[in-house]
């Protein structure tokens, strides 16, 4: 079903993508330049899960573009926003059966693939080239680091999924 792009549509994607920048450059916990607590990831992940996997792959290009060139202290680096990107269209991609039923496992099993590729491996690859830190060392901190956060995320997505925030996907699907 090809979706419209509406004023309701836009104006939520517009609002997960700043609760995205709050959530990420403002609740931050840093570790070192390549590691941070963050859970930024949750509205780009709501935002596919909720619209779709291209709504949720422009929320997180918005979130990241936006964020990182009025408030992050290193400015802009554009292949690092191909992640936020990876993030809400996979999420995007697992929206119908983590939405019809959300159960905690399955919403962590969807957080868990989406953070492997997105956060783990790609945005590992290109933080080691960008700050020439080894990636095996990124790797041994931001993959263990993820995998909590991934659980984290799965238990606020489940219990946004559960609560009626659900239907306002279901009422731009009609």
């Amino acid at each position: 079903m090809k979706r419209r792009m509406t004023t309701r549509l836009l104006v939520l994607s517009a609002l997960l993508a700043a609760m995205s920048i709050v959530l990420s450059r403002f609740c931050v916990i840093w570790i070192t330049p390549s590691v941070r607590i963050s859970f930024g990831n949750i509205p780009i992940m709501l935002a596919g899960l909720l619209f779709g996997p291209v709504p949720g792959a422009l929320v997180g290009a918005v979130a990241d573009i936006v964020g990182a060139a009025a408030l992050s202290p290193y400015g802009w680096y554009p292949p690092l926003t191909v992640g936020p990107v990876l993030i809400g269209l996979l999420s995007g991609f697992f929206r119908k059966p983590v939405r019809q039923e959300p159960k905690y496992l399955k919403t962590a099993a969807m957080t868990l693939g989406v953070n492997a590729v997105a956060s783990m491996a790609y945005t590992s690859i290109i933080l080691s080239g960008y700050n020439g830190t080894p990636l095996g060392a990124l790797l041994i901190v931001r993959v263990p680091l993820y995998i909590g956060i991934s659980l984290v995320e799965a238990l606020v997505l489940t219990l946004l999924l559960r609560s009626p925030v659900k239907k306002y996907g279901e009422e731009l699907e009609r």
